[in-house]
């Protein structure tokens, strides 16, 4: 276990310094700060509430992206064996990447969650520092999950598609296309309806973008990233590096 989060710590540092999640956390900032000044600009039209479902659907692009290139670019660069060949066994690497992926998408959840907070206070609604506190305190929970859950996902697709490109596309179409075809569909199906509520990619933006968060949802993300996890490592076992 601790060799697993030395290795977490290290995946972390290097998610943290690559040049597209500074970038993009500096466009999804600068997004967010354009739908709070919305928000301030235009509050008949333009609620709080939409800052952070705006800022989720643009943070979601980056978290897909970092979870894509997380793994593929070891492919890409063709450093995978180097990477998978040292004294760390592939299960603990792969949950690693995971983990710290979890923990990016924790500071991304901080700043939506502080963004948010700004934008109840420039828009004079009611708050109080616990409210302030809670805020940040769910966003933080959410986005871990959802990062968490994403990851998972990638690193599936990964080890059986062993590129950055393919698995971003992947969870763009699972999570943004998918979701609005099975519900076409689901309106003349009332049991694929009832299904898609315990689908990670159909719960997706109802988790994210509109905060709904109960135990069912949650538990969707975990299992489902659990599982993913497991299929993941159990066909990287089996490649040859």
């Amino acid at each position: 276990m601790k060799k697993t989060m030395d290795i977490t710590l290290l995946e972390l540092v290097k998610l943290l310094k690559k040049k597209e999640f500074l970038l993009g956390m500096i466009m999804v900032l600068v997004m967010g700060g354009g739908m709070t000044y919305s928000a301030y600009a235009f509050p008949d039209s333009f609620g709080v509430q939409n800052v952070i479902a705006f800022f989720g659907n643009f943070s979601s692009i980056l978290i897909m992206f970092l979870s894509a290139k997380s793994l593929g670019e070891e492919f890409d660069l063709k450093t995978v064996t180097f990477v998978f060949t040292s004294r760390s066994s592939r299960i603990q690497i792969i949950m690693a990447k995971i983990m710290s992926l979890a923990l990016v998408s924790i500071l991304i959840g901080l700043c939506g969650g502080i963004l948010y907070d700004a934008a109840l206070i420039i828009c004079k609604q009611p708050w109080t520092a616990s409210v302030l506190l809670g805020i940040i305190g769910k966003e933080i929970l959410i986005y871990m999950i959802y990062g968490f859950g994403i990851a998972a996902t990638a690193m599936m697709i990964t080890c059986f598609h062993n590129t950055t490109i393919t698995p971003f596309i992947y969870l763009i179409v699972l999570c943004w296309v998918m979701p609005s075809v099975l519900q076409m569909i689901g309106e003349k199906i009332v049991a694929l309806e009832k299904v898609m509520d315990y689908v990670l990619f159909c719960i997706s933006d109802e988790f994210l973008l509109y905060q709904v968060w109960g135990i069912k949802n949650i538990a969707v993300f975990i299992v489902t990233g659990v599982i993913f996890s497991m299929i993941g490592v159990t066909a990287l076992q089996k490649k040859d590096l």
